[in-house]
């Protein structure tokens, strides 16, 4: 009778120690800070559009290049992490963050006062200042350095951009593009389907000279306002400060030894675009806080 009851009694015994142990992992998983996770699965997953020249595109050889790719790439291999980049849109980068398909998400998007409210920013890595694309023969009819002549116009961009809110806020029209090629937003702009495009200023100068190479079709030029200086930073989530420390340290190293200088050069045709422009503080500032 002792024996038979023995058997039971180590069974139950057994199943209270695979619970506690479960009980334990769990507990202990959920203490992991955001960089513990990271580390301890061996991979940082970064959403980057794939489509934006010369930040996140396709080279000839079909490879994924461009300024962040080179910059994430770095941070990489100096936190000793592998990268795994998923190709997403503007509209999806940050809810693909909120919902922890990825960790982080780079596409020149602007640190803003709104977004620090719910996401953690790294140091800046890009400085700019907004521009516009036009119709190379002028008939975009927009000129004013204030920008009082965005009304009525047609503004072409991604859903949820800063700068789409800045036509709309502004009276243009915006119309909404997903996840598209810059040559697709270049034609319209010469075609007229659309009247400009409002995007970071030194992007699209440079998506300018290399679209119109490969399209000499696409008659398309700088408009001349320039507005809303800007920093760029990568966005993760707010879950707590652990992942942009280390970020935030690759990144600092990377401006001390002028790694990401030379890359800002690689992209930029030679321009460092890692420290703020001088003389932009008497340029037009919209403020786009009350736009959703």
């Amino acid at each position: 009778m002792l024996k038979k009851l023995l058997v039971p009694a180590l069974l139950v015994s057994s199943f209270a120690l695979a619970a506690c142990s479960g009980t334990a992992d769990k507990s202990a998983s959920t203490n992991q800070t955001e960089w513990e996770k990271i580390k301890e699965a061996g991979v940082l997953k970064v959403a980057t559009p794939g489509t934006l020249y010369p930040t996140s595109y396709h080279d000839d050889a079909d490879q994924l290049v461009g300024y962040e790719i080179d910059m994430v790439n770095e941070i990489g291999k100096r936190l000793d992490i592998k990268i795994e980049y998923q190709e997403i849109g503007v509209a999806e980068a940050f809810t693909s963050v909120d919902s922890g398909k990825v960790d982080v998400t780079v596409n020149n998007f602007d640190t803003t006062k709104e977004r620090l409210e719910k996401y953690n920013f790294s140091i800046p890595y890009k400085y700019s200042i907004g521009g516009m694309i036009v119709r190379a023969d002028g008939s975009s009819g927009i000129e004013a350095a204030d920008l009082s002549d965005w009304k009525g116009k047609k503004a072409g961009g991604g859903a949820g951009t800063q700068y789409m809110k800045l036509a709309e806020k502004l009276g243009a029209e915006p119309v909404i593009y997903d996840n598209v090629t810059n040559d697709v937003y270049l034609r319209d702009v010469s075609t007229g389907r659309t009247d400009f495009i409002p995007n970071d200023y030194y992007t699209q100068v440079i998506a300018i000279n290399y679209i119109t190479q490969q399209f000499p079709d696409i008659k398309v030029k700088m408009g001349t306002p320039k507005y809303n200086p800007t920093e760029q930073g990568i966005v993760m989530r707010k879950t707590d400060t652990s992942l942009k420390e280390q970020v935030d340290k690759a990144l600092t190293s990377m401006k001390e030894d002028g790694t990401l200088k030379a890359i800002s050069e690689k992209y930029y045709a030679g321009q460092d675009l890692t420290e703020p422009e001088k003389g932009v503080e008497n340029l037009p500032v919209i403020d786009v806080a009350d736009m959703k």
